[in-house]
């Protein structure tokens, strides 16, 4: 029996529960979708005529930790699949292998995909992030099972997931991952990674993309000044500096960085680079450090 958790903002979900709806298999299991829209704009969800489909909206927006933390509430079973609404799962028998590698005792996560096409030129940043940083085998995120965790493709127990509220923690976007992935480890409890991934399908604009990881470093900045020792290559080049007395320093470079460097170098979609990328989220998060004190 297993609860499909969506939570959505400004899209479409009807390719994904389409897609789940031609999954279940009723003589084996049960299963419930329910769709948390979170004061979307658009209008053109809930309107699946199917029994075990529930749909619920947010009047003011909530942000992605309250509403897992309300869909998990909503479930009447107790394994939870979440699924971020701009995915569609790889594998034909996407429920069935989740339900094989279920236990009581541990989290699973299946894994993100990206097409292999690449995208227009004003997509690609967010296309070639994913591919090198977010798509991973099974062998490379069994290496370190806790750093890749991901909210977007998990199943998770539910007596175990409401033990960690988050929403009251991390109010902005970027980071729930980490930090949920943070008090697993914390409290013992085991992620387990298969092969069962989804396509990202949902590409953000370059500037958009960039926009939002510039929300991450600060939701990131938030959890080291609340005291989380959260294992990031960021803070550690952060503290680095630190240590070194170049902050300030560094800061002042983020400005002409951003405006010069990444409208040229990034934004164009012709050329990216890994490497800049962080640079730039560091520069950014030792210029927030200095704004916002220590």
């Amino acid at each position: 029996m297993i609860s499909v958790l969506i939570p959505t903002f400004n899209t479409d979900v009807s390719p994904l529960v389409d897609f789940l709806l031609r999954q279940n298999d009723f003589s084996s299991f049960k299963m419930e979708i329910i769709i948390w829209d979170d004061a979307s704009n658009i209008a053109s969800l809930g309107l699946w005529d199917n029994e075990i489909v529930s749909f619920f909206k947010s009047p003011v927006n909530m942000g992605r930790s309250m509403t897992r933390e309300l869909l998990a509430e909503k479930a009447k079973y107790h394994y939870l699949l979440f699924l971020d609404a701009d995915v569609l799962p790889v594998s034909t028998l996407f429920l069935a292998k989740y339900l094989q590698h279920a236990s009581e005792d541990s989290v699973l996560v299946g894994g993100i995909k990206y097409e292999n096409d690449e995208p227009e030129s004003n997509l690609y940043f967010r296309w070639f992030y994913g591919k090198a940083r977010e798509e991973n085998s099974v062998g490379n995120r069994l290496k370190n099972p806790y750093d890749h965790f991901m909210t977007g493709n998990f199943l998770v127990p539910k007596s175990i997931f409401l033990k960690f509220p988050l929403h009251d923690i991390i109010t902005g976007y970027g980071h729930e991952d980490t930090l949920l992935g943070y008090k697993f480890q914390q409290a013992g409890i085991p992620i387990k990674h298969i092969d069962n991934p989804v396509f990202h399908l949902g590409l953000e604009e370059n500037e958009v993309f960039f926009a939002k990881s510039k929300e991450a470093v600060s939701s990131l900045l938030q959890l080291k000044q609340l005291g989380y020792t959260i294992p990031s290559k960021l803070i550690n080049g952060y503290n680095l500096l630190e240590r070194m007395n170049l902050v300030t320093f560094f800061s002042m470079f983020y400005p002409l960085f951003e405006s010069v460097f990444l409208k040229n170098y990034i934004f164009s979609g012709n050329i990216f680079s890994l490497f800049f990328f962080d640079l730039s989220r560091l520069l950014y998060f030792c210029k927030l450090s200095l704004k916002r004190g220590k």
